[in-house]
């Protein structure tokens, strides 16, 4: 059971993409460890879009550190988790940073939604297979509802957000180990 699991066995919105590299795991885990906003091809309109009117910015440094969700467990080079606690519908979404996995799910305050994100680096075919899940979950009735009309309109965006960095860390794979090949996400 991954700590994603264990802090959301229950949730009210989920969605997982992976993806096939052919490389050894701690090379794709390297690519996927420093990639940042910068990288992310298709990915960079939408987070200035979205990050338009926040003092946020996630476009300094990598994903791991720097990125929309705090990361509260790594395990090294095959796994991580990160989360956030927001209220993202808002004009100026409200955010509190979790400092751990404990605090995410502990946290209950109504008006919220509690979301992780994790990565799974695993063996499979000769290469590797990524993953990325994200659950997430609302504190209140209300604060469900709000997130709902919100997950509507932002899934279609969410989806090539993964796409894009699942094909970003095969392509950084390809870059640092084989220039020329041909190996792609698939």
């Amino acid at each position: 059971m991954t700590h994603l699991e264990r802090a959301l066995p229950l949730w009210h919105f989920s969605v997982q993409h992976s993806g096939w590299v052919a490389a050894a795991p701690h090379t794709v885990w390297q690519a996927l460890r420093t990639l940042s906003v910068q990288d992310l091809i298709p990915t960079r309109p939408l987070v200035a879009l979205r990050h338009l009117r926040s003092s946020r910015s996630f476009a300094r440094g990598t994903l791991f550190d720097d990125g929309p969700v705090t990361m509260l467990h790594i395990d090294a080079p095959c796994y991580a988790v990160g989360g956030a606690i927001a209220k993202p519908w808002h004009f100026r979404p409200a955010r509190q940073e979790p400092v751990s996995l404990e605090h995410f799910t502990a946290f209950a305050e109504p008006g919220w939604v509690k979301y992780l994100t994790d990565f799974s680096v695993d063996p499979a075919g000769g290469g590797t297979r990524i993953t990325t899940v994200t659950r997430g979950v609302a504190t209140d009735e209300r604060a469900r509802r709000l997130f709902n009309l919100y997950w509507t309109l932002i899934r279609p965006g969410v989806g090539v957000v993964r796409r894009d960095l699942l094909a970003s860390t095969a392509r950084r794979v390809r870059q640092c180990e084989n220039p020329g090949s041909s190996d792609r996400l698939r």
